[in-house]
């Protein structure tokens, strides 16, 4: 040991080294002390292993788990090791293939060794009177199964599980038993009940939002909710018409050509745009189904562009191209010359093209009837048909009899509800015609067999035709059903319709057929003919 130089700083004892502050012990102290970290796991100021940049004891993980081991060899952890020895001890089972540990009475694990519980005896159904296996309440499954009673106790144990269950939820517990079989309505019920536990709100447009499904429809949850909701003020409707009416315009548009594709999508938003300012206006606005008809037919103009012209560019457009398209279909050529000028007009205006190809085309054309009627004998023989035969459906009956007699839309036989149709009087209100219909006895019968039918169904729906689809809601039937429960008579409801409208303004005053059906005169007077019938001249 060198001559004492100075004191340490640290513990004061003797430093033999010149230039140093610290003893030999301090030193060490210190170079140890400097390679040390502190360890992420447990915090210790300890020499990091590089591999893991942990400390050496942290550093020692279970190969299957991750946990810590305790000593320096051990591969797994105490409970890996465990499960380790016990799987090495199982064998498969010979009955069932699973690994397991096998008796030695029966050779198999322990879940086929043990006997199965007996089935209770079949006992004679309260309900059917057959010898069958219960299901509860002293019914087998078929007939629990659609008892009344099933879905109100899964209503009560729904009331009975949840802390807070909401007020409305009886009432719409009785809305789905009116709407549903207990079989579907207890699936609504389940449902419900997942919604109501989750973590979200219950407040019911918030529920009705979340019960919707993705697709073309919402589902019967979210439909029943939706009308049960709004009939009591608790929600507003839905955007599920216009979400549709979305992907139907959407569809048309993807159906045009690419290279014309974007300026067919600049006028559909051109027209949602003006039906917008419409309705602030009070005007009136497009429909959506007008709104479609006019992108199918651009669409119908852009593929006859593509396949038989070749052009693909607005621009390149000429009145040949213009007219040929129109040839393709006569019938349609004034709906479509209507669509096409609108559309070239947004063109222009939106410098798509130079010059409007459709502004020299004319297109005065006569406003009469030009379509086809039913003959006296045809007449007759549908009139026989729907008042005679009762294997007919009795909607076809009441659609066909309101049209051949009364001459009712489509619209309004579908828009019909109970509250229109007067059993006092015989009367029934169609559409916005400015008095009640008084019925025949042959068209009440009809009317009154119709009501037969919806009342078979059990709804709670207010429309006189009611549906599969419509049962359950409060909805009318859809424009698609009503234009072809005619096809079992071979003749379309406008077909007839208009032949009733045809005979009545030729035979009586148009003025006073527009006034008794809700129409225009202008209307009523395209069904006038341009000529004489000798036939109905009185006798000089």
């Amino acid at each position: 040991m060198g001559k004492r130089q100075r004191d340490c700083v640290e513990c004061g004892g003797p430093v033999g080294i010149i230039g140093r502050d610290l003893c030999c012990r301090c030193t060490a102290r210190a170079k140890d002390a400097a390679a040390k970290q502190p360890c992420p796991d447990c915090s210790r100021s300890r020499v990091l292993v590089v591999e893991t940049g942990r400390c050496v004891l942290c550093s020692r993980r279970c190969a299957q788990c991750g946990h810590k081991v305790r000593f320096a060899e051990a591969v797994l952890c105490r409970g890996c090791q465990r499960k380790a020895d016990l799987q090495a001890r199982q064998q498969d089972c010979p009955r069932c293939g699973k690994p397991g540990y096998l008796r030695v009475d029966t050779g198999w694990c322990g879940h086929c060794s043990r006997p199965r519980p007996s089935k209770k005896p079949p006992r004679v159904c309260v309900a059917c009177g057959e010898l069958r296996r219960h299901a509860g309440r002293g019914m087998c499954s078929r007939c629990w199964q659609r008892h009344p009673d099933r879905l109100h106790v899964a209503g009560e144990h729904l009331l009975a599980r949840l802390a807070d269950p909401p007020d409305w939820l009886p009432g719409l517990i009785t809305c789905l038993a009116d709407g549903y079989s207990p079989g579907r309505a207890c699936v609504a019920v389940t449902e419900l009940g997942r919604l109501l536990d989750d973590e979200h709100s219950n407040h019911p447009p918030s529920l009705l939002d979340r019960a919707r499904r993705s697709g073309r429809s919402m589902g019967p949850l979210a439909r029943s909710m939706q009308d049960f909701f709004t009939e009591h003020g608790l929600a507003m409707p839905t955007d599920h018409n216009e979400r549709l009416a979305a992907g139907r315009r959407q569809r048309r548009i993807e159906a045009a050509p690419e290279p014309l594709r974007p300026a067919i999508a600049g006028f559909a938003e051109f027209m949602l745009t003006s039906r917008a300012r419409a309705r602030r206006a009070g005007t009136l606005p497009r429909s959506d189904s007008t709104v479609e008809a006019a992108l199918a037919a651009v669409r119908d103009f852009a593929s006859f562009l593509n396949s038989e012209r070749g052009k693909q560019d607005w621009a390149t457009v000429e009145l040949g191209d213009v007219e040929a398209f129109l040839v393709s279909l006569p019938k349609s050529r004034q709906r479509r010359l209507t669509v096409l000028r609108q559309f070239f007009r947004f063109a222009r205006s939106h410098r798509l093209v130079l010059v409007d190809p459709t502004k020299s085309l004319d297109r005065k054309e006569a406003k009469g009837f030009r379509g086809r009627t039913l003959t006296l004998e045809q007449q007759r023989r549908l009139f026989q048909r729907w008042t005679t035969d009762l294997l007919v459906h009795p909607h076809e009956s009441l659609v066909g009899i309101l049209a051949l007699l009364h001459g009712a839309s489509s619209r309004e036989a579908r828009l019909l509800t109970c509250d229109d149709v007067d059993p006092i009087r015989q009367t029934v209100r169609l559409g916005e015609r400015p008095h009640p219909v008084p019925m025949d006895p042959a068209s009440w019968t009809i009317v009154q067999r119709c009501l037969a039918h919806r009342a078979s169904w059990r709804t709670a729906n207010p429309h006189v035709i009611v549906t599969k689809g419509t049962k359950a809601g409060r909805s009318p039937a859809s424009v698609a059903y009503l234009s072809h429960v005619l096809d079992d008579c071979g003749f379309g409801p406008r077909m007839i319709r208009c032949t009733r409208l045809i005979d009545l303004v030729n035979t009586m005053d148009p003025k006073l057929v527009a006034a008794a059906f809700g129409m225009t005169a202008e209307a009523a007077m395209i069904y006038l003919a341009d000529f004489v019938d000798p036939t109905r001249l009185p006798n000089p």
